[in-house]
């Protein structure tokens, strides 16, 4: 059994809810499901961005500025005629960037388990005139319903680490990707061991920390899902996110706790990194995710 102690907080009430339970580890990754697709329904409602969770908290550079994405884009270039996969697509944004490039023979595909991002995503595409080129579908990371071998590249940005079972996440991106073809992702690591005070607080996780691991452990898992050429590129001087953490650390009112947490700042805390792997060009991926 868990025991997780999970702070309820609305992104537009800063007040904070203690709320402790007890589940199993099925129930547990259903929990963590559950909270981060509520949490990032309500910001594609207002067209926030990952890593900005609520007024009280500070400003993180979004997504689109952070010189990693212009790298994970051009590690996916040239695009045309190419079908790419976005995981955690959100409301769409990098998916349309791509569409415009991938020409009238390319797809550019977007999952995303928040129905509110994927309505989102849809309506910008029409608008675009992109809706023939683009499609968008509700989906969960770790089953995604499409084809074996169907995308040149798949991608992600900031989201391997909001999923309770990144091998299986991985793994399914493997699946569906063209033997010959590249993963490309960024996403936040951690530097030290971090606390269960960073784990458990439901807004940390859904920023994208209190999920976090290792850059040895993100390629650790790249290696087992029979991946290749895999590559690491640290970005974590262009990143913020400690300065996050040591806010929600005020109020943590254990001082065992809160001293686990400044150590952690004080040890790297967490940080940014590109990951890039290519499928082999023969292979058998069967059971990668287990």
């Amino acid at each position: 059994m868990y025991i997780i102690r999970i702070f309820q907080k609305s992104i537009n009430n800063p007040s904070c809810l203690l709320l402790p339970f007890e589940v199993d580890s099925v129930s547990y990754d259903n929990e963590i499901k559950r909270t981060v697709r509520e949490f990032y329904g309500k910001i594609w409602k207002t067209e926030r961005t990952c890593c900005t969770p609520s007024p009280v908290s500070v400003k993180v550079k979004r997504v689109s500025e952070h010189p990693v994405h212009e790298a994970l884009l051009n590690e996916i270039m040239p695009l045309e005629g190419k079908r790419i996969l976005d995981v955690g697509c959100g409301n769409g944004n990098t998916v349309l960037k791509i569409a415009e490039q991938v020409g009238p023979y390319g797809k550019a595909v977007g999952i995303d388990f928040s129905s509110e991002g994927i309505a989102e995503a849809k309506k910008k595409a029409a608008k675009l005139g992109l809706d023939k080129i683009t499609e968008f579908r509700v989906a969960d990371a770790e089953k995604l319903p499409l084809e074996d071998n169907s995308f040149d590249a798949v991608i992600s940005e900031c989201v391997v680490c909001l999923t309770p079972n990144k091998q299986k996440v991985l793994a399914e991106k493997t699946r569906v990707l063209k033997p010959g073809g590249k993963i490309v992702m960024h996403d936040v690591i951690s530097k030290a061991h971090m606390p269960k005070a960073v784990q458990t607080n439901s807004e940390l996780y859904c920023s994208c920390i209190g999920g976090a691991v290792s850059q040895d452990d993100y390629i650790k898992m790249l290696k087992k899902a029979g991946l290749t050429e895999i590559k690491a590129v640290d970005y974590s001087e262009e990143s913020a996110i400690n300065s996050q953490i040591l806010l929600a650390a005020t109020d943590i009112e254990d001082e065992k706790d809160f001293q686990e947490v400044v150590n952690f700042i004080r040890n790297g805390g967490v940080g940014y990194a590109l990951f890039v792997a290519r499928k082999p060009q023969q292979t058998n991926l069967r059971n990668k995710g287990n």
